[in-house]
């Protein structure tokens, strides 16, 4: 494994076990936290499914016409005894609650269910009391469970809740418990939030009050809960009796409850004379705005008797919610974790992995819903997305922070080597070059210079002062191939080997002409760094410089131990060959025919030669280059007649060229390349070749 992927591999392990960690502590520790992740949760039942509402069961509201008549016509008030025992307000005069279940029994209703209190006496009590035992089978009142305060005690333990069962004056209490015509009324919030998600159909006093209970506690039985028993579906009921998860039920239609009361309304559908009732279990409970028996829901304050139609309807349905264990959430906190571990491992562009995780975090949150609304299933929902998200988010960021320090380490590493330009296309795009590690053929163009007669220097030069000269020579000449955004290839004792194309390239006429001007700047570097040196006591150095275009491969070579990235092939040993042939003919820059081809119109070339170089059997025309083309800057005069004399020199004119490098001479006195070819003519009009002249001149040394 390599050290790179080694180290991704680390940070990933790192990131996801200390972000599943911290969610893990955060989910065990940090109440608020708790608070968060169960809105979150409570979120699949707000937008989940809700249980049907069962055909069973009708919803009997004292509203706000019923409470108080106001909308009711002149007329109508005290139509009836109903009506008339209404019209106070409420509460009702508790032998009005009489009337109602004469009326509804009547009707046939199976049970009715008061969600109200009547914990007092009244003056009233006789004819409610006397319906309530008429009826025993069929009526249920409820009783409360009543808060005390924090510093009353029985015996040495606290005593947080205490029993209070409807007035005696109607129901008789049994010595201990509760009349099996009532049934606690009280819903208790869980701590986290403090909303109503749970129900307790069956319990002890003492369970209420988190004591141990003891073997002839009373049962304790809610509203539902003796709903279900005058039902005959005590089997119904939940057997634990600790709080158990319901599914809320759907909005059930509610009938206003001084409606029945109303002749012309009692005889009409939906009541259809008390039809609507018959085989129903009823309940009665106020509902509306200005109501105070409310409690905080997943779906915000909701009306007491709308809770208790929602803990019947999940008994009557089986439509109970599983809430997943505390091991079983610890595993779903690994499983984000491990989640995001795996797709760090298999997906390392972190575009795509982002959007995945994204993908994934909407996923399961959807597979919750799923389950919630299939299963019954209530998981958490926010831990292992956070322990997913935060995995990945963390990793992503220590990936971007170890690729940002490798690339600023390869920055340094290659900016020794090529120009910042290429560099940054290195860092930026390192697909392209790690594909030259293996090896790749590409177009390049190649520089090589070496100083003249500089091994004869370091033999009689001072060896600090030769270093450090020719440590400033380098410099200056470096800064030009990256100027020119080449590759330095490497240092070859004095000589410079630099190419471009290989890494980076904008086509090879592009960099043609950045070779040839990273030549000619050379050129022009030296010759301001040579007086310089000279005033320094220095030597004056001189360099050739060779110029190739062709193709060569690029690879890693070394052993090991060492290995840097290099090219090979003719293309480079061409332009070796290219800068040793500038001495003969006493010049310091000379350029093969393929990238004459590509620059001639930039730069004013002097054509010179065609050549074997050795080794070679193939010939190559070789050239000068005199300057680059721009404002102001002409061919010399005598450019056209050397070029006149090169054709008739490849002609076999061997005369006629003579006498035209003759007439470039005069105008050029000093011109080296007129008198190299002077001197050939001569000799080949003195030696005529041998076989048919081909105007090709074979090189006998390097």
């Amino acid at each position: 494994m390599s050290k790179l992927k080694h180290q991704h591999y680390r940070s990933l392990a790192i990131a996801c076990l200390a972000c599943t960690g911290l969610v893990l502590l955060l989910h065990l520790f940090v109440n608020p936290y708790r608070d968060r992740e169960w809105k979150v949760r409570d979120g699949l039942a707000k937008f989940g499914k809700r249980s049907p509402a069962s055909p069973d069961v009708i919803f009997l509201a004292i509203d706000n016409i019923s409470a108080t008549q106001d909308a009711l016509f002149s007329d109508e008030k005290g139509a009836t005894p109903g009506l008339k025992r209404m019209e106070g307000g409420f509460p009702f005069p508790r032998d009005f609650y009489a009337l109602v279940i004469e009326q509804l029994v009547g009707a046939g209703a199976r049970v009715v269910a008061f969600d109200m209190l009547f914990p007092s006496e009244k003056d009233t009590d006789g004819p409610f009391r006397e319906a309530l035992e008429k009826y025993a089978d069929k009526v249920v009142i409820g009783a409360n469970l009543e808060q005390r305060d924090q510093g009353a005690r029985a015996g040495s333990e606290r005593i947080r809740h205490a029993l209070v069962p409807p007035s005696s004056s109607l129901i008789p209490p049994p010595e201990r418990g509760l009349d099996h015509r009532a049934g606690f009324v009280n819903f208790w919030p869980d701590p986290e939030g403090l909303l109503v998600r749970k129900a307790r159909y069956r319990t002890t006093l003492e369970e209420i009050n988190d004591l141990p209970p003891e073997d002839n506690s009373p049962l304790l039985v809610s509203l539902s809960g003796r709903i279900l028993e005058k039902m005959g579906r005590a089997n119904l009921i939940p057997s634990p009796r600790r709080p158990v998860m319901f599914r809320f039920a759907e909005d059930a239609r509610p009938f206003p409850l001084y409606e029945m009361f109303v002749p012309q309304l009692w005889v009409k559908p939906p009541y259809n004379g008390g039809a609507l009732f018959r085989d129903k279990v009823v309940l009665i409970g106020p509902d509306g705005n200005w109501v105070k028996d409310e409690l905080e829901t997943p779906f915000g304050l909701t009306n007491g008797p709308r809770i208790h139609l929602s803990t019947l309807n999940a008994a009557l349905a089986g439509d109970f919610l599983y809430e997943t264990s505390p091991r079983e959430n610890f595993l779903l906190i690994l499983l984000g974790g491990l989640i995001a571990w795996l797709l760090g491992r298999g997906m390392r562009d972190p575009l795509h992995r982002f959007g995945v995780l994204v993908g994934l975090a909407i996923g399961l949150y959807g597979l919750a819903q799923i389950l919630f609304n299939a299963a019954g299933i209530f998981p958490i929902v926010l831990s292992p997305l956070l322990a997913l998200v935060a995995s990945g988010a963390t990793f992503s960021i220590a990936e971007q922070v170890l690729e940002r320090r490798e690339k600023t380490k390869l920055r340094k590493t290659f900016e020794r080597y090529v120009s910042k330009d290429v560099v940054k296309e290195l860092v930026d795009n390192p697909e392209g070059w790690l594909s030259t590690q293996e090896g790749q053929r590409k177009p390049i163009t190649v520089l090589f210079s070496d100083l003249r007669g500089f091994t004869t220097l370091t033999e009689s030069a001072d060896p600090h002062e030769l270093v450090k000269q020719l440590n400033e020579y380098f410099d200056d000449m470096v800064e030009i191939v990256f100027a020119n955004k080449g590759t330095l290839d490497k240092f070859i004792g004095d000589a410079v080997m630099a190419h471009w194309g290989s890494i980076t390239s904008e086509g090879v006429v592009e960099d043609s002409h950045r070779a040839v001007s990273t030549a000619i700047q050379m050129r022009k570097a030296l010759a301001l760094a040579n007086p310089e040196w000279k005033k320094r006591g220095m030597l004056e150095l001189q360099f050739g410089i060779g110029v190739n275009m062709g193709e060569a491969i690029i690879a890693s070579l070394g052993s090991k131990q060492k290995a840097e990235v290099s090219a090979i092939g003719d293309a480079v040993n061409l332009a070796s060959r290219l800068e040793g042939v500038t001495k003969n003919y006493h010049i310091d820059l000379c350029i093969g025919e393929n990238v004459a081809t590509l620059v001639r119109d930039a730069f004013i070339l002097r054509s010179l030669d065609s050549i074997v170089v050795k080794g070679k059997t193939h010939a190559v025309k070789i050239f000068a280059v005199l300057d680059e083309c721009g404002p102001g800057i002409s061919p010399p005069a005598w450019l056209p007649r050397h070029e006149e004399a090169v054709k008739l020199y490849r002609a076999g004119d061997f005369p006629a060229a003579e006498t035209a490098w003759r007439e470039v001479l005069g105008q050029a006195p000093s011109d080296r390349i007129a008198e190299v070819f002077i001197e050939r003519c001569a000799a080949l009009r003195a030696n005529p070749p041998a076989e048919k002249w081909t105007g090709v001149f074979e090189m006998k040394s390097k």
